[in-house]
């Protein structure tokens, strides 16, 4: 069971390799949820490649390919996922169109996260 969005740093030191996804045309597009966020609101669809740590071979291996929703925040150059890995671009579709709402919630106005804790007090 796939959890709820969350905003996640995708730190480059823990991949083997990434690639986004393009998506050029609407309407022959298999994956018509991600073509709309991407081409209307600017997410991305990454597919990663982690390094997990083999404990027979005493080193980091490639694990299996994996494809988030993600988002590049210019001012850090960092990219940011936004939902958890899936296994395949279908699963990541039907995962935007279930969690759609909260996504864009996230993207456009932000997440918990990043408001600051400002007391009522200061209100009055």
């Amino acid at each position: 069971m796939l959890n709820s969005p969350q905003k996640q740093l995708i730190n480059p030191d823990d991949l083997f390799g990434s690639r986004e996804i393009r998506f050029h045309d609407r309407r022959e597009s298999h994956y018509p949820q991600l073509m709309r966020l991407c081409a209307d609101f600017n997410f991305s669809v990454l597919q990663l490649q982690r390094k997990i740590f083999s404990h027979l071979s005493r080193k980091m291996v490639p694990g299996q390919l994996e494809f988030v929703l993600a988002l590049h925040d210019e001012t850090t150059n960092c990219w940011y996922s936004l939902s958890p890995g899936t296994e395949s671009l279908k699963q990541l579709n039907d995962y935007c169109k279930k969690y759609e709402i909260d996504l864009l919630h996230m993207h456009l106005i932000g997440d918990d996260g990043d408001d600051q804790d400002v007391s009522r007090e200061a209100f009055y």
